[in-house]
């Protein structure tokens, strides 16, 4: 190729009439060398195969991606992708179809407070409609397991021991559940609730009373001198292994002394004393503190975010749909009570 282009070159060269080739012999050898310096560098056939082999690859990279994607779907009830697609449209409030830690953190703490505050208000509702037999202002124990074998369109006949015991095996399990929370939210008689009790019973994270008895839990383990407050040396003591009192599951704590000395100081200690009294312990145990939201929003990222990019797609959502699916994000209630 080299030489059927000097070839041409010296014809034209020659058929223009140019003198003095010694002139014009140096540029020549430059064009030859460029050209195959050219050659060398971008060989034809090779830079085919390159795009070619390139193409092929990015196409299967490309495959392996929706080929996974398909897999999970295939996994994924069509009930559940929506709601993994409804939740992700509201929190995503910019639109640019991605979730930042902020969005779903600010997303999360919308659903806890929404289903909090709507605990709280049909709370006497599903009390009265419970209270029947006879309607006293009390909930009883047999009122309450009648209730519910009418919800699951059980005829009330079956309170009879002889029926109840032939009972689906998860109807009966799920009653001694109910009767095992029941006893520890009745205060005053374990066979009847109050309307707050009852409120305890049913969504113990809505309760002020079952918030107060996490202060006291706090106080309890951790208030060394007995004065009621809590100095932040006292908050960030921790045992031997890093943690709280793994006995306790209610008390929902950060594991390590300096995150606790972070907290008391940036979100416990509100009026700067250095000290946290029942008030500020209060507020810091209430699930509708934003602490709660951020370290869901935070573990949910740590858990979904595959290409580590600070931000999160629906497909990977999706892809980690059971994490998501259990968490206060969609089912906010059950989380709720997985914890209390």
């Amino acid at each position: 190729m080299p030489i059927r282009r000097m070839a041409v070159l010296v014809k034209l060269l020659r058929n223009l009439k140019i003198p003095r080739w010694s002139t014009l012999l140096p540029v020549l050898f430059y064009l030859v060398f460029i050209t195959c310096i050219l050659m060398i560098a971008f060989p034809a056939n090779q830079s085919g195969e390159d795009t070619k082999e390139g193409r092929k690859k990015s196409h299967a990279d490309r495959q392996d991606d929706d080929s996974s994607l398909n897999s999970v779907l295939e996994n994924v009830s069509e009930e559940r992708l929506q709601d993994l697609a409804e939740a992700f449209s509201k929190a995503d409030t910019n639109g640019d179809k991605h979730l930042s830690i902020q969005e779903l953190a600010k997303y999360i703490n919308f659903k806890i407070r929404d289903h909090i505050d709507s605990a709280i208000r049909n709370n006497p509702t599903l009390f009265v409609e419970i209270d029947l037999k006879p309607r006293d202002g009390l909930v009883s124990w047999d009122e309450y397991q009648m209730f519910t074998l009418r919800e699951k369109g059980i005829h009330e006949s079956y309170m009879k021991k002889k029926l109840f015991d032939t009972l689906d095996r998860k109807i009966k399990e799920s009653l001694a559940r109910d009767k095992a929370v029941w006893m520890e939210a009745a205060r005053t008689d374990p066979m009847s609730l109050t309307l707050d009790e009852f409120l305890s019973f049913k969504h113990p994270e809505s309760s002020t009373v079952n918030l107060l008895n996490l202060v006291d839990d706090i106080l309890r383990q951790f208030d060394m001198d007995g004065d009621d407050k809590l100095t932040i040396g006292e908050f960030s003591d921790v045992l031997p292994n890093g943690v709280a009192d793994s006995s306790n599951k209610k008390i929902i704590l950060s594991q390590s002394e300096r995150e606790r000395k972070e907290e008391f100081t940036k979100i416990i200690d509100k009026n700067h004393d250095n000290k946290a009294d029942r008030g500020e312990l209060l507020a810091y145990v209430d699930p509708r503190h934003p602490r709660y939201a951020i370290q869901e929003a935070s573990t949910l990222f740590t858990l979904a975010d595959k290409n580590g990019d600070a931000k999160l797609t629906l497909q990977e959502m999706i892809a980690k749909s059971s994490i998501f699916i259990s968490s206060k994000m969609i089912n906010t209630a059950e989380s709720f009570h997985d914890e209390f």
